[in-house]
């Protein structure tokens, strides 16, 4: 019998096509393919129902020793990576449920605001490289992890954008070495998600990996070829098809892409174990060690007339009129309505003032305390009253009249308010270390070569990526 915390579950993390599948869980103690569900507790077997995973006997097998292999004989598929290729390929950790499972979107085009550091600042424990540095070819087997292959197809379409993107920043002379640099990165963000998907090969029959292919093509349709449009800048799928294919890629190679990141996010999720409730003690601890986070200085509303002396060509004289008029008549509007609140500049600061948020009606959102450049007006929005017009303030670009509207004085987010946030920021850092543990657990456990570093054993792979995640 299996059961679970109905609040652990991956319900909401599952695509609509496959919560309809788990439908059929919901009764008491019904049996499911040979897994006993009881109570209510059928979210957690919906992912099982929908990949059409049952556990039995021997379902894992032992992975066989390897080296580096050979090249392949038959051609093989031309996978690209389709994440931004501006940012770093993200652990599973950080793979998106399938609700969402876009990383932010970003046209190609970006360029990424550095070129990586090169390959020798990496750990000195690591193995000599297998290879020289030598151009690689797409069908290039660039890594092996647990079994799982990363070819140089997987990566290479990533990298050749970064490298166009970055074409006039890397000089003719360094293009090779960068494109080593860049490919190596890339290949090193790769292996979480292979440990996790080698691992859940490991554990699924064989004859179960249709059927979980079948319940994902919905998924990918409805959400990651509108991400790819939406991030590649096509029109429409055909157009997305005719990219991808120019690329030596195709809406096939994608869709296998999104099935594995899919499946390691997934797996790494159900895998984790699930982080202890969050206690009015450990809330409370929190609040007492991160007091400074919920300290506030003092802030204020105001609205603002200004005249810019450029603006009447240096003739201060006539500024002086022009900001003495405003508000003048600001006060008389003020003097007929003694019951007025609020913004009393709005309409003139939005036909006369030259203040950059006079089209706003000169209104400033909260303030602190030093924030402006001219001291003369943080002193007047600290020391008047609200409500109370200034006299003309001059500073370098002009003359102003400021009027406060709300003031806050310096304090701290009480406890009570700010225990919410709290929770969640405890729940979150507890279920990213208890992640961060089972994939450290993967990855001493792993076994991984690459055509740059050699072959790697578990605690190498584990001090490698544990280096890049800290960056």
């Amino acid at each position: 019998m299996i059961s679970c915390d109905c609040g652990r579950g991956p319900r909401d993390l599952l695509h609509p096509a496959i919560r309809r599948i788990a439908a059929i869980a919901r009764g008491n103690g019904e049996v499911i393919g040979g897994i006993g569900v009881k109570g209510n507790c059928w979210r957690k077997v919906a992912w099982w129902v929908a990949v059409g995973v049952w556990f039995g006997s021997g379902a894992a097998w032992a992975q066989p020793a390897f080296g580096p292999p050979p090249r392949p004989t038959a051609p093989p598929s031309a996978v690209r990576g389709l994440y931004d290729p501006a940012q770093p390929t993200p652990s599973p950790a950080s793979v998106a449920p399938q609700a969402g499972l876009a990383t932010r979107p970003t046209p190609p085009s970006a360029a990424p605001s550095t070129i990586p550091p090169t390959a020798s600042s990496e750990s000195s424990a690591r193995p000599t490289p297998s290879s020289e540095a030598r151009p690689l070819e797409g069908g290039e087997i660039v890594a092996r992890v647990d079994g799982q292959i990363i070819l140089a197809s997987d990566v290479l379409w990533q990298v050749n954008q970064i490298l166009e993107a970055n074409r006039d920043r890397i000089p003719p002379q360094e293009l090779d070495k960068a494109r080593r640099v860049l490919l190596r990165q890339q290949v090193m963000g790769l292996i979480d998600t292979k440990l996790l998907y080698a691992d859940f090969r490991r554990t699924v029959p064989e004859e179960n990996i249709p059927q979980i292919e079948k319940n994902l093509v919905q998924p990918f349709e409805e959400h990651e070829v509108p991400r790819l449009i939406k991030m590649l800048q096509v029109k429409d799928r055909r157009e997305l098809v005719d990219l991808l294919e120019r690329h030596g890629s195709s809406l096939k190679d994608a869709q296998r892409q999104f099935g594995e990141r899919t499946i390691a996010g997934e797996w790494l999720r159900q895998k984790a174990t699930k982080p202890k409730p969050v206690t009015h003690e450990d809330m409370l601890a929190y609040y007492k060690e991160h007091q400074q986070e919920y300290e506030f200085p003092a802030q204020v509303k105001w609205e603002e007339l200004m005249v810019r002396f450029d603006r009447f060509h240096g003739d201060r004289a006539a500024a002086w009129r022009a900001i003495a008029e405003m508000g003048n008549e600001v006060w008389q509007r003020a003097a007929k309505n003694p019951e007025l609140r609020g913004a009393v500049c709005a309409d003139i600061a939005k036909q006369k003032s030259h203040g950059f948020t006079a089209k706003d009606g000169g209104a400033h959102d909260w303030t602190t305390r030093g924030a402006l450049r001219s001291e003369a007006i943080n002193k007047a929005l600290f020391s008047l009253k609200i409500g109370q017009l200034s006299n003309i303030i001059e500073s370098e670009r002009g003359f102003h009249i400021v009027r406060v509207l709300e003031r806050k004085d310096a304090g701290r987010t009480p406890f009570t308010e700010a225990q919410a946030e709290i929770r969640k920021q405890i729940k979150q850092q507890r279920q990213k270390a208890l992640v961060e543990a089972e994939l450290l657990k993967l990855r001493k456990q792993s076994r991984v070569w690459t055509v740059f570093d050699g072959e790697l054993n578990g605690t190498q792979v584990a001090e490698l990526l544990g280096k890049k995640r800290r960056r």
